[in-house]
């Protein structure tokens, strides 16, 4: 049950675009049609929350509502800002200093269109629709350390032609910290108005502005913004600032989660947050090498 729970979790994570919906990077052609060219922001409501505890999982599909009912409630208490809005305001802002397009301000009205014709058919009077929306976000405990946990993030950025309704360009970004060197706690997640939990969903924002930037858009260097120093890794800077996760690490049993050490008993290194579908840097990578986030297309 356990490790069909985290398959569900990590399908919720990494299923926004359909198999389907295929990668097209933005060609060099369709970036010169760009300049001079209007486009329209839209804007989608934020999706719903997993917060995904070993308690819940034990319930099956009730569970599954209870982490959903659990994880939109911390994201209202605390304000948790959708990673989406800052993907659009940085892709949308590199899209005029690259390319010459008027972005125009984002809708004030959100949509549940998510098909490029329903897409294109909201802006009529525009060039293009950039579309960004997320897909999922959540976060889950280790099935090996029930005390420890991993966060999240999915989004898929459109951007459409108004006039023909083609995709002229389209990617999936999916982000997690699955495998990051130090998984907070629940408690530490929640802390403090739930502060981490917002520091690293925003930090899987930016880890997908960069990749969408480059591998979506091919933005020239300098043209996005570089992620912000407090974004960048806030697992690693949570872990050496001296505050406690709020967990009890005890020997593992079978049932009980172990703690997470290096061979030698001492804490592991920080590392970078490590996306969906991307392995863990080897010892004989370079250590200052951060890997981004995965593109689906």
């Amino acid at each position: 049950m356990k490790q069909t729970m985290l398959a569900c979790a990590l399908m919720l994570a990494t299923g926004v675009a359909m198999a389907k919906d295929k990668a097209i990077p933005l060609t060099a052609a369709d970036a010169a049609a760009l300049r001079d060219k209007t486009v329209a922001l839209t804007v989608h409501e934020r999706p719903s929350f997993s917060a995904m505890t070993a308690g819940k999982a034990s319930f099956g599909l009730f569970g599954a509502g209870a982490m959903i009912s659990a994880g939109n409630k911390l994201v209202d208490e605390n304000g948790i800002a959708d990673p989406a809005i800052t993907i659009r305001e940085q892709l949308a802002a590199a899209l005029n200093a690259a390319y010459g397009a008027k972005v125009q301000a984002p809708d004030t009205t959100p949509t549940k269109a998510t098909k490029p014709k329903e897409l294109a058919a909201l802006h009529p009077q525009s060039d293009y629709v950039l579309d960004v929306r997320s897909g999922g976000w959540m976060y889950a405990y280790y099935p090996t350390d029930w005390n420890s946990y991993w966060v999240g993030y999915s989004a898929q950025v459109q951007l459409i032609d108004t006039r023909t309704a083609r995709q002229v360009s389209n990617l999936a970004c999916n982000a997690n910290t699955n495998k990051h060197a130090n998984p907070p706690s629940r408690d530490a997640l929640h802390a403090d108005g739930a502060k981490l939990l917002k520091d690293i969903t925003a930090s899987l924002g930016w880890n997908c502005v960069q990749l969408l930037a480059k591998q979506q858009f091919n933005f020239p260097e300098g043209i996005v913004a570089a992620t912000p120093a407090q974004w960048v890794d806030p697992q690693a800077a949570h872990a050496h600032s001296g505050v406690s996760n709020g967990s009890t690490q005890r020997p593992g049993n079978g049932m009980t989660p172990v703690a997470r050490t290096t061979s030698n008993g001492m804490t592991p290194a920080p590392q970078p947050a490590v996306p969906v579908g991307e392995a863990a840097t080897s010892p004989s990578d370079d250590a200052n090498a951060a890997p981004e986030p995965t593109a689906g297309g």
